[in-house]
């Protein structure tokens, strides 16, 4: 197993441990900046079987991925409107967004989240309790400054000092749909549990894919789809039937959310 010297952890799988040198390695050298192969966020629709499928992929070594909860006075941003508006007052443009996961009654999120760089809510490292956040093994979606990363709660716990080292935004959710490759061996491919889901995945390249199914789908088919279309080697759920995205028609309809994502561009922001 390849250990970086700042991450020497037995717990980390190794795909995990060589993305963590390269950062590493980048930053030492100076060489944070976009590649010279990076494409603009792009947005796909996608046909999986009887299932509409929406995509926003994005490139973090080259385009700008967020996570937003609140705005400046401390209340929930909620929806995509009030995100707009929230990032073009700070002269920046959304291109894409999706909720970020599983939240609260008060529009909490359930798990960890880090806000340009600020821990606002605690890892969640409860395992026996009802809900598909607690379908195990669940997550957290961690963005540094320039890489990536979807880690297994434990692992996240197990180096949780080094993690707040490079965590400039995450959101835990739950579960995990594919880890290294392989769909988690939870879900059913019988399965008549289908409703709208969104979920976020990366390649082997380190490409984020933020993915929504616009129309019922189960565990397994969605994992299906985001491991051999759109060739995600590792996947997190986000949520389920209030899930939307923006852009698509429906992207303002239902309820308030917790957090979102969202890829943006222009200048300001953390």
């Amino acid at each position: 197993m390849l250990r970086s010297p700042l991450f020497p952890s037995r717990h980390l799988r190794p795909a995990l441990l060589r993305l963590l040198a390269t950062a590493s390695l980048m930053a030492g050298l100076g060489l944070g900046g976009a590649s010279p192969q990076a494409q603009a966020a792009e947005v796909r629709q996608y046909q999986y079987h009887q299932v509409f499928i929406s995509t926003c992929r994005a490139d973090p070594r080259s385009d700008t991925i967020r996570m937003y909860w609140k705005d400046a006075s401390g209340t929930p941003l909620g929806n995509f409107s009030r995100l707009d508006a929230h990032l073009r007052s700070q002269g920046q443009e959304m291109v894409c967004a999706t909720n970020a996961g599983i939240y609260g009654k008060q529009l909490q999120p359930l798990g960890l989240y880090v806000e340009g760089g600020n821990q606002l809510r605690r890892l969640n490292t409860r395992k026996n309790a009802y809900g598909n956040f607690y379908l195990q093994p669940n997550g957290v979606f961690v963005l540094s400054e320039r890489q990536a990363y979807i880690v297994e709660t434990s692992d996240y716990e197990a180096e949780l000092g080094l993690w707040n080292g490079v965590t400039r935004y995450a959101t835990q959710s739950g579960p995990l749909m594919i880890v290294d490759g392989k769909i988690n061996p939870r879900f059913d491919p019988e399965s008549a549990n289908t409703v709208v889901r969104n979920a976020v995945c990366l390649d082997a390249a380190g490409i984020v894919t933020l993915a929504i199914a616009r129309n019922p789908i189960s565990f397994y088919d969605f994992a299906s789809f985001l491991r051999d279309e759109l060739k995600c080697s590792d996947a997190l759920y986000l949520d389920g039937s209030i899930s939307r995205m923006y852009p698509t028609l429906e992207a303002n309809m239902g309820p308030a959310f917790g957090a979102m994502i969202a890829v943006v561009k222009g200048h300001g922001g953390k």
